[in-house]
C-alpha cells in the first residue's frame, strides 16, 4: 500500500511538472504575441499598412485565436487592398466571436468595397441590430448606401430616414441621402440634404461641393460660386479644394 501510494505521489507530481512548462511557453506566446500586436497598432495608426501586417503575421502565429489580432490583420489586408485576404480574417475574428457588432460592421464596409452588396447588407443589419452596439447608425448608413447601390432607392432612403432620426448630427447620412434623390430626379429634396448636412456641420467639403455642382446645374452660378469659395477657404490644398478651384474655371461671369 505504501508503495502504491509514492508511486501515485511521484505520478502526480511529474504531471504537475511537465503542464508547468507548457503553461510557461504559453504565457511568453501571449506576451509576444501582445507585443507584436502593439507594435502593429501603432503603425496602422501612422498609416503604414505593410509593417503593421509584418508585425500582425508574427503575432496571429503566436495567438491565432486572438479575434483581436485577426481583424487588426484583417484591417491592415484591407488598407493594402488585399481583399479576399481580409474577408478570410474578418470571418476567423467572427468564428471567434461570432456577435461582436464592431467586426460585423467592419466586414459589411469590406464587403461595400467588394461590391457584394447583398452580403454588406447582411453583416451591417447584425451589426444594426445588437443593442450593444455604440455606432449602430454607421452601421445603418452603410445598409442604406449598399441599397443605394443595388438599385433599391426606397429602402435606401428608409434607412437613411431612420438614421437621421437616431442620429441628426450624422452628416454621411444626409450626403448618400441627396444621391439617392439625384437618381430618382428629385433635384429639390437632393438640395434640402445637401444644404441639412452643411448647417450640421459646416466644414463638411464634400457636401459643400455637391451642392456646389447642383447650383450650377440650375444657373445659380453666385451660389455656386459662394460654397466653392468657401471650400478653398477652409482647405484650399485638399482633394476638395482642387476641385472647387477646377470648378469655379467652369462657373460664368455675371
Amino acid at each position: 500500500m505504501l508503495r502504491f501510494l509514492l508511486l501515485l505521489l511521484i505520478f502526480l507530481l511529474s504531471g504537475l511538472l511537465s503542464c508547468a512548462p507548457v503553461q510557461q511557453q504559453n504565457e511568453q506566446s501571449t506576451r509576444k504575441a501582445g507585443v507584436h500586436y502593439k507594435l502593429a497598432m501603432a503603425h496602422l495608426q501612422a498609416n503604414n499598412p505593410t509593417a503593421a501586417l509584418k508585425e500582425l503575421l508574427a503575432a496571429v502565429q503566436k495567438e491565432p485565436q486572438n479575434s483581436a489580432i485577426q481583424v487588426a490583420l484583417a484591417q491592415a489586408y484591407h488598407q493594402k487592398n488585399a481583399l479576399q485576404l481580409a474577408e478570410r480574417h474578418y470571418l476567423k475574428a467572427l468564428e471567434i466571436e461570432p456577435d461582436e457588432p464592431r467586426y460585423q460592421n467592419n466586414l459589411g464596409a469590406l464587403y461595400l468595397d467588394m461590391k457584394q452588396w447583398d452580403k454588406a447588407i447582411r453583416y451591417f443589419d447584425r451589426a444594426a441590430s445588437n443593442l450593444l452596439f455604440m455606432n449602430s447608425h454607421v452601421a445603418m448608413t452603410g445598409k442604406g448606401y449598399a441599397y443605394y447601390q443595388k438599385g433599391d432607392y426606397q429602402n435606401a432612403l428608409r434607412n437613411f430616414a431612420e438614421v437621421i432620426s437616431l442620429n441628426p448630427r450624422y452628416v454621411p447620412a444626409y450626403l448618400h441621402q441627396s444621391r439617392v434623390y439625384r437618381s430618382l430626379g428629385e433635384i429639390d429634396k437632393e438640395r434640402k440634404s445637401l444644404e441639412k448636412a452643411i448647417s450640421v456641420a459646416p466644414q463638411f467639403l464634400q457636401a459643400r461641393y455637391h451642392l456646389a455642382e447642383l447650383l450650377q446645374l440650375q444657373g445659380e452660378y453666385d451660389g455656386a460660386r459662394e460654397q466653392l469659395l468657401i471650400i478653398l477657404e477652409f482647405a484650399p490644398q485638399s482633394e476638395w479644394g482642387g476641385q472647387a478651384q477646377e470648378l469655379l474655371k467652369d462657373l460664368p461671369i455675371e
